[in-house]
């Protein structure tokens, strides 16, 4: 009996990844499905807790989505890690790839409580004020925190891992195969069996699709690579070494686990053969086999699968079965833990100069000059909190303009999302990104709004553009501007473009068709950046401008 739950485990754990994977897949634009793509990452109460409280507001589209887990992990333990948690699962797919067997700790209770001193350090980070947010309604002046979820919360890793890592090689393999998938014709699929052709030709046209589509290119990719590969690598020491000892997500899972009723028995058939022992993927079970830790346990029953004697059972209630629910940690290492916590607030604040302008405006980053960031995200302090920099909008941005921040918004901002226009524009037509936000860092839009979402100002460089420096006429931005914010006005005899400040938004398709290289002559900059104007006031700014050209009246130009 016990041995096939842990074969339906086996499967579970399988079905849940290539829901993972399947999900990622759909997010793209145009939108393959109603299903929210980041359901893994809806569902991640820890993405919950750390949106919630850092913004000092109730997130309900993730609030719903993670209450089933944490009611799941309240009523039967850790199983979360054991049977759902595509992480988990790919690390047991990798280590058994490559032939990983770790060295199993005769006991290492110290490594493990890292994970609880990784969830107070960022908890703190949630709960401190690290920065302010205005409220135009009320008068007042508010706190956001600075979460540190984003660095190792395992959903957001790994989907950040498939985006700058799986997507561009799986699409340049994709691609080294072009030449024979563009050739395909429909001819070359037919089996004259109706139901195998209608099936098999949708494939024939996905994969020419892809082919056709080049790689894309995200610049932290070698860097999150190299931080999943040492994940994986840590097994040598001990199998899922990330989950028992590092896993921020799996140590709130646990502390809400000793609230279950199900747990393990050890009858007196033991014969402390230790094979259990030697089976638990986590450590879980101590050297005494009739005793186990029980916010370690993640229910993969493999301990029950293996006992010859069939001597391990579960068993519900909160009679002595030698489960231990302590989670026993060190004073002085929980201090150095909110240490760490505060220094993760403090230390991206200190090294980047910044400037308020009032106390209801925004703030301004010497650094950010080109922090262009997507449509609809909100004012910098409260993006910077909520964004876990999962990847998903990048994920489903169809001219990979989305690229992560290096330095663009100082060391707190690293890997969030940023427009690059050299990379692609921001095309009119798509709303992406805010739909697969999880964490309504990018609130969701409609492509009606794009046109009074201010993303930055395009400026044009007179001194490299061609129709200013050279005298030469050009119409290539003119002609590509979704917004008509370009147009052409006769200076000295020769038409030069000119931008209308009050219309851009900053989408950047006209910095990526100027033919000047490499940089461009018309460059975006986030001078023109509204986002902690409500919507509201912006689309009042698109009105007045637009009403203003229509009366022909002078208008500002850059």
């Amino acid at each position: 009996m016990y041995r096939r739950l842990r074969t339906a485990r086996r499967i579970t754990q399988l079905v849940f990844l290539a829901a993972f994977v399947l999900l990622f897949a759909l997010a793209t634009y145009p939108p393959k499905t109603r299903l929210p793509v980041d359901l893994f990452l809806r569902a991640d109460p820890l993405i919950a807790i750390s949106a919630s409280v850092s913004l000092r507001k109730l997130i309900f589209p993730l609030v719903w989505y993670a209450l089933p887990v944490v009611v799941l992990s309240l009523l039967l333990g850790r199983v979360y890690c054991g049977w759902i948690c595509p992480m988990g699962t790919t690390i047991d797919i990798c280590e058994r790839a490559l032939g990983i067997r770790g060295k199993r700790p005769a006991e290492t209770p110290g490594w493990s409580r890292v994970k609880f001193y990784v969830l107070i350090a960022m908890i703190v980070t949630m709960v401190l004020p690290a920065a302010h947010r205005s409220t135009k309604e009320w008068g007042i002046t508010d706190t956001v925190g600075l979460s540190a979820v984003y660095l190792m919360d395992p959903i957001a890793l790994l989907t950040r891992t498939f985006t700058w890592v799986g997507l561009p090689a799986v699409q340049w393999a994709v691609g080294m195969t072009s030449d024979t998938l563009t050739s395909w014709s429909e001819s070359d699929l037919v089996l004259e069996h109706p139901v195998l052709d209608r099936a098999l030709y949708p494939v024939q046209a996905a994969l020419s699709t892809v082919a056709r589509q080049p790689p894309p290119y995200f610049r932290l990719g070698l860097l999150t690579f190299a931080v999943f590969v040492g994940i994986v690598a840590l097994g040598r020491y001990a199998n899922r070494f990330w989950c028992r000892n590092l896993c921020p997500l799996g140590a709130l899972l646990g502390v809400l686990g000793k609230a279950s009723p199900v747990r393990l028995a050890v009858s007196e058939k033991c014969t402390r053969c230790m094979r259990c022992v030697n089976e638990c993927k986590v450590g879980a079970i101590s050297e005494d086999p009739h005793k186990y830790r029980g916010p370690e346990c993640v229910g993969c029953c493999s301990c029950l699968a293996v006992c010859p004697e069939n001597a391990i059972s579960l068993t519900t209630g909160h009679e002595d079965t030698g489960r231990e629910d302590q989670v026993r940690v060190e004073r002085r290492r929980v201090l150095e833990a909110i240490g760490c916590g505060i220094a993760a607030v403090v230390l991206p604040k200190v090294d980047w100069g910044t400037r308020r302008t009032e106390a209801t405006e925004k703030v301004l980053k010497v650094s950010s000059a080109r922090l262009i960031r997507p449509p609809g995200a909100l004012a910098e302090d409260e993006f910077v909190t909520a964004c876990v920099c999962c990847g998903e909008c990048m994920k489903a941005c169809p001219t990979n303009t989305l690229q992560p921040a290096f330095g663009e918004g100082g060391l707190e901002a690293v890997g969030t999302p940023i427009v690059v226009p050299r990379i692609g524009p921001c095309t009119q037509a798509c709303n992406q990104c805010g739909e697969v936000c999880p964490t309504n860092a990018i609130a969701s839009f409609s492509v009606e709004e794009k046109d009074h979402l201010y993303l930055g100002t395009a400026l044009i460089d007179r001194s490299a553009c061609i129709a200013w420096a050279a005298d030469r006429q050009c119409l290539m931005c003119d002609e590509a501007c979704s917004y008509d914010a370009i147009s052409q006005e006769t200076i000295d005899g020769v038409e030069r473009p000119v931008v209308n400040e009050a219309i851009c938004v900053g989408c950047g398709v006209c910095e990526f068709v100027c033919p000047v290289e490499p940089m461009g002559a018309i460059r975006v900059y986030s001078s023109g950046d509204r986002r902690h104007w409500t919507r509201e006031e912006q689309r009042e700014m698109r009105q007045d401008a637009e009403q203003e050209r229509a009366r022909g009246s002078p208008y500002p130009s850059v």
